[in-house]
C-alpha cells in the first residue's frame, strides 16, 4: 500500500514529507545531543490532523528533551489537492504502522533498538492503540523496540458518540443535513478574502477575542494560526476532516476489547501510560472520562488525571492556544513516570 517511507530523508523544517502514499506531513527535529537517537518522541495528532497545530508544543518539550528525536505524524489526506478521495480510519491505523515500521527497521539497520515515547490527541489515542498492536504483532519487528511512555491527551477512545459533540454531529447526520457540502461552500466564499484578510480574522478568534486587545507574545500561535489558515483554505482537508470526524461516531464506540487488551498488558511491555482529560471536554462525555479512569487507573502503570486548573482550564484543543501551558505539564508527567533527570 505504501512506498517505503524516507525516513532517512527527512529535512530540517517546519513540516517536511514522508514518500508515503498519499504524501505525509511531518515535524521532525533531530536529537540536540545524540546521533542517531536512541530516544524518540512520538506524537500522532487529533483531528483535523494537521501537523501544525502541535509544532510549538513539541519544541517547548524538546528544549526539556534535548536529547530526544521528535517526531510528529500527519494523517493521510491532510494536505490540500486536486484529488477527492478520503483517508479513513484503518488506513490511518495501517498509515502509522507502516510509518513507525520503517523507522523501527532503519534504526535497527544502525544497531540501536528505540525507546519510543509517545503522545496521541483525540482519536488519535485510538490509531495509536491499534497501529501499536500490530507492531508487536508484526514478527519482524520482535525485540526491535521499545516504547517507554505514552501520553493519551483528551482521548477519544470510547464513545465519542456519546459527547455533546458527537450527539450534536450524530443527530445532523441522522437527518442527513450535508454538513460537508455546507463547510465546502462556506471555505468557497471565505476564499474570495485576500490572505492577509483571513490571516488576521483567524488570528483574532485564536487570539485576541480570548486573551484581549493588550500587547502580547503571539509567536507560540503563529503555527496555529497557520494551521487554521490550511483548513479554510483547503476543500481536501475540509472533506477528510468531516468525513472521518462521522466515521468517528460509528467506529469509536462502546469497543472495549482493545482498551482492556492494551492497558492490561502495558505493565509487561513496560509502558508508563498517563492519561490526561480536560475538566470539560465537548468531545469527551464526562461519565466516558470516570469510566475509563475507575477501569483502567492505577499510580504505577496507568496514571489518570482531570484538569484541576480553576485559572486557565486546559481545552480538548490544547494545541491552538495553550501550547507553552500544557508542555510544561506533559514534562514533568515524563519526567515523574518514567524517573527521567532533567537536571
Amino acid at each position: 500500500m505504501f512506498r517505503q517511507a524516507c525516513y532517512n530523508h527527512l529535512k530540517k523544517m517546519s513540516v517536511t514529507y514522508i514518500n508515503t502514499t498519499p504524501k505525509t506531513p511531518v515535524y521532525h527535529k533531530p536529537s540536540k545531543t545524540i546521533k542517531p537517537a536512541k530516544d524518540i518522541l512520538i506524537l500522532i495528532p487529533g483531528n483535523p490532523g494537521l501537523v501544525d497545530f502541535y509544532i510549538s508544543y513539541l519544541d517547548f518539550i524538546h528544549e526539556k528533551f534535548p536529547n530526544f528525536e521528535i517526531l510528529c505524524i500527519g494523517h493521510a489526506g491532510f494536505l490540500k489537492s486536486k484529488s477527492t478521495k478520503t483517508y479513513n480510519l484503518e488506513f490511518q491505523i495501517d498509515h502509522k504502522y507502516d510509518i513507525l515500521k520503517q523507522m523501527i527497521l532503519s534504526k535497527n539497520e544502525q544497531g540501536i533498538v528505540p525507546n519510543f515515547y509517545f503522545l496521541h490527541h483525540s482519536m488519535g489515542s485510538f490509531v495509536y492503540q491499534r497501529a501499536l498492536s500490530k507492531l508487536y504483532k508484526d514478527g519482524s519487528l520482535k525485540d526491535g523496540f521499545n516504547v517507554k511512555f505514552s501520553g493519551f491527551i483528551t482521548p477519544t477512545i470510547t464513545d465519542i458518540a456519546g459527547s455533546s459533540s458527537g450527539q450534536k454531529l450524530t443527530t445532523l447526520m441522522k437527518w442527513n443535513i450535508p454538513i460537508i457540502p455546507i463547510a465546502l461552500w462556506l471555505s468557497f466564499i471565505v476564499g474570495f478574502l485576500p490572505d492577509f484578510v483571513i490571516r488576521t480574522l483567524i488570528k483574532y478568534q485564536l487570539v485576541t477575542s480570548k486573551i484581549g486587545n493588550k500587547d502580547i507574545d503571539i509567536s507560540s500561535y503563529e503555527n496555529s494560526i497557520e494551521g487554521v489558515y490550511k483548513i479554510v483554505q483547503s476543500e481536501t482537508v475540509i472533506n477528510q476532516a468531516l468525513t472521518m470526524a462521522q466515521e468517528e461516531m460509528k467506529h469509536i464506540a462502546f469497543d472495549i476489547d482493545v482498551n482492556d487488551w492494551y492497558f492490561k498488558n502495558s505493565d509487561k511491555l513496560g509502558i508508563k501510560n498517563w492519561l490526561f482529560f480536560a475538566k470539560t471536554d465537548h468531545w469527551v462525555n464526562d461519565e466516558t472520562r470516570d469510566f475509563l479512569i475507575d477501569r483502567y487507573h492505577d499510580d504505577k502503570v496507568t496514571v489518570c488525571e482531570i484538569c484541576n486548573d480553576e485559572e486557565n482550564p486546559i481545552s480538548h484543543s490544547f494545541c491552538v492556544t495553550q501550547s507553552e501551558q500544557f508542555a510544561k505539564i506533559t514534562i514533568d508527567r515524563i519526567k515523574t513516570l518514567c524517573e527521567l533527570d532533567l537536571d
